[in-house]
């Protein structure tokens, strides 16, 4: 694989983070504009939320560390703002990252680029569950990101903000915010969104070149 394909990966992927990014600050706006509308939906969010948790717990069950995991994950992360930034990744894998994948020269199939925008779809779940349930492994690791995520999303929140001029009520809809939402979950999210499609785009290419090379040749 050339310099390029891991340069085009790469681009895709940040491409998925950013605009997964973009869609969870919109999902964040509506939720605090139309909150008795959406309350539905925020609740479904903590009710998937805390039953992702509890299978969890299940799964562990006599397990020291996974008990210790499960149980940092159930009193440090906001598992509904977790589900609620899932609909943004799965439209940001599809919308962007296989139009942004054949725009930049890829050379997989459209069946094959639906395969890895679906893939990396639960594939985002799996890893941001691992990284919030065992972030205590590695807590100056995790702490530099968690200052990394807040101080993206304190600037996400000020631009939001200085744009008070073009859309109305950006400050007091800005201020809801800082009150009411984890947001470095959201961004924490982003990432594992590029991480994943990054990962699940590397492996399904060097499993299809692997077959390739021991595949029969034909005469």
């Amino acid at each position: 694989m050339g310099l390029g394909a891991w340069f085009r990966r790469i681009l895709v992927s940040l491409g998925i983070g950013g605009t997964s990014y973009l869609i969870m600050i919109g999902i964040m706006v509506l939720s605090v504009v139309y909150d008795r509308e959406l309350e539905p939906v925020v609740t479904l969010a903590f009710d998937t939320g805390r039953g992702i948790v509890g299978a969890l717990d299940r799964l562990v069950s006599g397990s020291h560390w996974g008990q210790v995991a499960v149980n940092h994950l159930r009193e440090r992360v906001n598992m509904t703002h977790v589900v609620l930034s899932i609909p943004a990744i799965v439209i940001a894998a599809i919308i962007v990252g296989m139009p942004l994948n054949k725009l930049l020269g890829g050379t997989r199939s459209g069946l094959q680029r639906i395969a890895i925008a679906l893939i990396s779809i639960p594939s985002t779940v799996v890893l941001a569950v691992a990284l919030f349930s065992f972030n205590a492994l590695w807590p100056d690791a995790y702490a530099a990101l968690l200052r990394f995520a807040d101080w993206v999303w304190q600037v996400s929140l000020n631009a939001l903000s200085a744009s008070a001029d073009v859309i109305p009520g950006a400050r007091k809809l800005t201020n809801a915010a800082r009150q009411g939402f984890s947001g470095h979950h959201y961004v924490i999210m982003a990432l594992c969104s590029m991480a994943a499609s990054f990962l699940v785009n590397a492996l399904f290419a060097l499993a299809t070149r692997s077959s390739e090379e021991t595949s029969p040749k034909l005469a």
